[in-house]
């Protein structure tokens, strides 16, 4: 039991020191953005953190909705964050690799227990917003430093 504990100190240890300093403010807001998904708050993900580049379904507070509907339809409770891993790729526009599970409301995930999203996160006057994203294997990976130029 020692010993577990002492990997699970040693495994925090090390992915604190990698993580990228200068995207914790991604980070922050895709916090948020899973507080207010959890919440199925589809009116402020669609006015206030989403602007997509082009043509997408969650891009209007009835289709956000329409997903949350569909999930809870499907007996969907919440969405448990494993990992929010993001870098900046430029001066203004950053990635997020976000790993989760889907849960039911009985507790038990909703199939693939793991699942992955690609976020690509931009700055704007408005503040930070998320303008594309794509699913991913779970057991992809993605790693990045923070542009510096």
């Amino acid at each position: 039991m020692k010993a577990i504990l002492v990997v699970l100190i040693l495994c925090l240890a090390i992915g604190s020191a990698n993580a990228d300093e200068r995207a914790k403010d991604v980070e922050a807001f895709m916090q948020e953005y899973l507080r207010l998904w959890n919440a199925g708050d589809a009116t402020t993900i669609t006015s206030k953190l989403y602007r997509f580049d082009g043509p997408n379904a969650f891009a209007t507070k009835e289709g956000l909705q329409a997903e949350f509907d569909r999930l809870k339809a499907a007996g969907y409770s919440h969405s448990d964050t494993a990992s929010i891993d993001a870098c900046f790729i430029n001066a203004t526009q950053a990635i997020v690799v976000l790993r989760y599970s889907r849960l039911k409301t009985d507790g038990t995930a909703m199939p693939p227990k793991d699942r992955s999203t690609l976020y690509f996160v931009k700055k704007t006057a408005d503040g930070l917003r998320i303008n594309h994203f794509i699913p991913m294997n779970a057991t992809s990976t993605i790693t990045c430093s923070s542009f510096t130029g």
